[in-house]
Order: C-alpha cells, then sequence, then structure tokens
C-alpha cells in the first residue's frame, strides 16, 4: 500500500514537473519579443527575474524527480556499540539543559553505552552541579562536564560552537579511543523519538561508507506555528529529495556522525558561520555519503516567535549557505556528482530569489503610477503564455511538499516575503566579508519577547504603503479618465503582495494583546496630560 503510494506522488511530481518546465520555457521564450523597450529600465529588470525564476523551476524540478524510499535498521540490543552525545551550551538556562540530558538518557539505548559530554561555553557553575546530579543519578552512564578552551586562544579550533565542539570530539577521541559514532545535539532539543540512537546508528552499521545521518528537526510551537518553525516543507518532503541525490547535509542537532569520518574531515568545520552544512559538505566532497531519516531526532524546547530571533536564525542560516555557494561553489569545488552540485546550488537560488521578488513587487507600483507596464501585448494574450506557468508553479508547490498542508505552503510563502529583506542582507554580507573573513556567530535567543517590533518590518510597510498608494491612484485616475484604462493585471498583484505583507507585518506584534498594549501606553501618558492642563490653567491665557 505505502508503495503504491509513493509511485503515485512520484508520477503526479514528474507529470508536473514535466509540464511545468514545458510551460515556464514557452512563457521565457516569448517574453523578449514583447517587453516595452520603451521603458527599458522597468521591462529589462522584469524579464531578469522571470528568467531567474524560470532557472529556479528548471533546477527544482530536476532535483526533485527522485526521493529515497527509507527502510528502517534498528540495532538489536546485542549490537549496540558505544556513543558519544556532546552537547554544547552557552547560557541556556539550566532546566532546559537538564531536561535535554534527561531525553537522551531514557531513550530506548543501554546507559552503559553512553557517554554523555556537556561543553559548557559559559563556564558556569550550576551546569556543572547539575551535571554531577545527573551522574549520581544514571550511574552506569558517563556523563562528563567539560570547560572548552576560551574563545580567541590558540588551543581552541573555532571561536563559536564549533570550538566547543571540537574540544569535547578531542576529549572523546582520547579519553574513549574505541567509540565509533558520535552524536551533536543542541543544549535545547529534546529526544523525541525513544528508537533515535537505534534508528540512527543501526542504519550506520549496515552502510560502512556513510559518514552521518540527520533526522527530522522539530520544534514545541504556538498554536498554528505562525513563523514556519517546524519547516514541515523541508523535512517531509525537500530532504527525501536530496538524499536521494546522496546531498542531504547536517542540520547541527539530531544527527549522528561515524567518528572515523569526522576526524578524517578534520572535526568539526571552521570556516563557515555555523558547522552542521558546510562539515557535511566536506565529508561528500571527500566521497562520503550522507544519509537522512524522517524520524523526529530532535525537538526544541522553545522555537523563535519573535521578529528579532526569527530574523536571526534564518538570517544566519542564508548566510552560511550564500558563502558556501559564493566562495566554495558546489558548481566548481572538486568531488562533487552533478546532481549534488545542482542540489546545493538550489539552496542558494531560493535565497537569492529575495532579489528578484523585490523587483516583482515594485513592477505594480511603477506600473499603477506612472502607467507604463514592462511589455507591450494585450491581457488575454499575456494571460495565455503566463498563467498557465504560473498555475503549474502552484501545483507543483503543493505536490513537492507531499503531505503537507495547503495551509503550510501559503505560510511559507508569507515567511519567504516576511524574510526577503533578511535574506537580502545576508547575500550583502557574504559578498562584504569575502572568503577569508567569517561574521560573528551570535546563539539564538531561548527566550520569547513578545512586544511590538515596529523597526524590524519598516521595509514591509515602505512597500505596503507605496502599494496602497499606487492602487489607490490608479483607481482615482481610471475613474477620472476612462475606466477602459485600468489595469487589472497590476492591480491584482498588488493585491497580492499587499496581503502577503499584512500577515509579515501582523507578525511583529505576535503575542501582544494590542488593545491591553495602547490601553498601558494611554495610562502612563494620562499625568503628563494632566501636569499639561494645570499648566495652561494657571498661564496667562
Amino acid at each position: 500500500m505505502e508503495k503504491l503510494k509513493n509511485y503515485r506522488r512520484d508520477l503526479s511530481r514528474r507529470v508536473i514537473g514535466i509540464v511545468l518546465a514545458a510551460a515556464a520555457l514557452y512563457y521565457i521564450l516569448w517574453l523578449p519579443g514583447v517587453l516595452n523597450r520603451g521603458v527599458w529600465w522597468l521591462a529589462y529588470p522584469f524579464f531578469m527575474a522571470h528568467s531567474f525564476f524560470v532557472i529556479l523551476v528548471y533546477v527544482t524540478v530536476f532535483n526533485n524527480w527522485s526521493r529515497s524510499q527509507i527502510r528502517m535498521s534498528r540495532c538489536t540490543t546485542n549490537m549496540m556499540p558505544y556513543v558519544a552525545v556532546l552537547v554544547p551550551t552557552y547560557n541556556e538556562p539550566v532546566t532546559m539543559v537538564r531536561k535535554t540530558l534527561e531525553s537522551v538518557l531514557t531513550q530506548r539505548w543501554p546507559l552503559e553505552k553512553l557517554v554523555i559530554v556537556v561543553g559548557d561555553d559559559g563556564y558556569r557553575r550550576e551546569i556543572r552541579h547539575m551535571v554531577e546530579g545527573l551522574q549520581g543519578r544514571y550511574l552506569p552512564a558517563c556523563i562528563h562536564y567539560l570547560q572548552p578552551p576560551a574563545k580567541y586562544t590558540s588551543f581552541r579550533k573555532g571561536n563559536a560552537k564549533d570550538g566547543n565542539l571540537n574540544a569535547m570530539l578531542d576529549f572523546v577521541v582520547e579519553a574513549y579511543p574505541d567509540i565509533q559514532f558520535i552524536e551533536s545535539r543542541d543544549a535545547d532539543d529534546l529526544v523525541s523519538d525513544l528508537h533515535f540512537l537505534q534508528c540512527t546508528v543501526g542504519y550506520l552499521l549496515c552502510h560502512p561508507r556513510t559518514a552521518y545521518v540527520q533526522t527530522i528537526k522539530d520544534a514545541l510551537v504556538s498554536r498554528g506555528d505562525p513563523f514556519g518553525n517546524r519547516l514541515t516543507y523541508f523535512y517531509q518532503g525537500m530532504m527525501l529529495s536530496r538524499d536521494a541525490a546522496n546531498a542531504a547535509f547536517p542540520c547541527g542537532s539530531g544527527l549522528v556522525w561515524r567518528r572515523e569520518h569526522l576526524v578524517a574531515i578534520g572535526g568539526f568545520s571552521t570556516w563557515n558561520v555555523v558547522e552542521d552544512l558546510y562539515s557535511g559538505y566536506v565529508a561528500l566532497q571527500r566521497g562520503f555519503r550522507g544519509a537522512y531519516l524522517p524520524i523526529v531526532g530532535a525537538l526544541a524546547q522553545v522555537a523563535p516567535e519573535d521578529l528579532p530571533n526569527i530574523y536571526k536564525q534564518f538570517g544566519t542560516w542564508a548566510l552560511d549557505t550564500f558563502r558556501l555557494c559564493l566562495w566554495k561553489c558546489p558548481l566548481t569545488i572538486k568531488g562533487l556528482t552533478v546532481r549534488q552540485r545542482l542540489q546545493f546550488m538550489e539552496l542558494g537560488l531560493f535565497y537569492l530569489s529575495s532579489i528578484p521578488l523585490l523587483i516583482l513587487m515594485l513592477v505594480p507600483i511603477i506600473s499603477l503610477t506612472c502607467q507604463v507596464k514592462p511589455f507591450i501585448v494585450d491581457p488575454l494574450n499575456y494571460g495565455l503564455h503566463f498563467w498557465p506557468y504560473a498555475l503549474l508553479v502552484e501545483a507543483f508547490a503543493l505536490v513537492l511538499g507531499s503531505d503537507v498542508a495547503l495551509k503550510e505552503t501559503w505560510r511559507a510563502k508569507q515567511m519567504q516575503v516576511c524574510l526577503m529583506f533578511v535574506y537580502i542582507k545576508a547575500f550583502l554580507l557574504a559578498l562584504y566579508y569575502g572568503p577569508l573573513k567569517k561574521p560573528q556567530y551570535i546563539v539564538t535567543r531561548k527566550v520569547r519577547r513578545a512586544q511590538l517590533y515596529w523597526r524590524e518590518i519598516l521595509p514591509h510597510l515602505a512597500l505596503f504603503g507605496l502599494l496602497l498608494i499606487a492602487v489607490t491612484y490608479h483607481i482615482v485616475l481610471c475613474s477620472v479618465q476612462h475606466f477602459k484604462r485600468l489595469d487589472p493585471g497590476s492591480l491584482y498583484w498588488a493585491a497580492l503582495y499587499i496581503i502577503l505583507l499584512t500577515a509579515s507585518i501582523r507578525r511583529s506584534w505576535y503575542g501582544v494583546d494590542l488593545k491591553k498594549h495602547f490601553s498601558s501606553v494611554l495610562q502612563k501618558r494620562k499625568p503628563e496630560y494632566r501636569t499639561l492642563g494645570k499648566q495652561w490653567k494657571q498661564s496667562t491665557y
């Protein structure tokens, strides 16, 4: 039954992909002939933006042609080897770290086969005492507290999380030379699936050329996952395609390495902003394999649900990807297959698509206010060429997500608009810092701060205002002159972008009761108003 279901998914994805590729080619080859070269400054960016998205469509269709069919291989009790679990921490709440360690210790794995190392970059006494207490409660396991070398010293291999992980890895190699498998787990990530180690280590035992196994990273989120932290679309769809091309990459937590291969690549990489993506990239270059298992191996206790924290986390991932694609380009670097190169390039193209997206959002503003279009053709003719392509893009996006709901696909579009300026900034930072200088890594805050974040959405407010003004101006102008001059196409796109921007703007006060907020602000200002009233009454006027 499952095989038939997978066959139908593959068939629908491939058929829609082929038809989409044909429609995209038909549209993009037709478009240059109808461009309005009289306003080349609008027409050429419009054409280049659409060309970029057509390239992205072709890469995505090719990359998602095949998906892996995972077969779980669990360890039997008599085959379970020793595993070292590395847990780096830096000022996370002690209770949060304790819950993570307890989840590691209570999964279905013999305690006597577990070695846990807690690397404390915060050098906190509370963490040391907590680790010592757990060691007393779970005596068969070996739980170590480790203070890595101080940052920016010659003894440390990496000044952020990478340095902490490398210090713990060196400790394990020296103290436990026979341990074959290394798990890395963020200090706030619980073990969700009790069979996590059984599945990941079992897979590594059955596949000796595999260097690492990544699992799903889930998160405890507010109702409806308003910021898309669960990344369901990615883990339930795209990662299966990457796994089929041997291009699944580490995501930092819920991850098990084969120690021999990790040591062979020099430990956790220190070149990029975060260590996970590039470490896997180097392993694949060396000819090792990476794997992905669709089980929930890590469950974040707290997900970022305020704009500054969301910007920080997603911006870091984008910056990491841009540095890799610009300075260690998958298209030119040695050791990768064609499929692997395109899988990694798709990551960079996705983040880079924010620039053509911004261009396309500016086009209706200019068209409606200046009464010009980037093309010279009647609306019906344009619609016959464009709308089949546009509708097929939406259909393909749905089948890419497998069982992901339509609502989550729509949320992904909202988040792309919300993070558009963050991704553009990440691209500029990657260019500015170059290959030799690395931007400083900042740990994602583990506490939610619900408040009004107006500064963070100023660019969105500006775009929203310009679109609203353009729509109003165009409608008023056409009502005064003639409604035949109405531009329904530009009005449609302007309305769509306004809806998407509204969703972004609403996220700036997520978790805040606006009525209570503004009433408290007014209450604070009342004494000022009373003082001003008294001063006015006592004045000579």
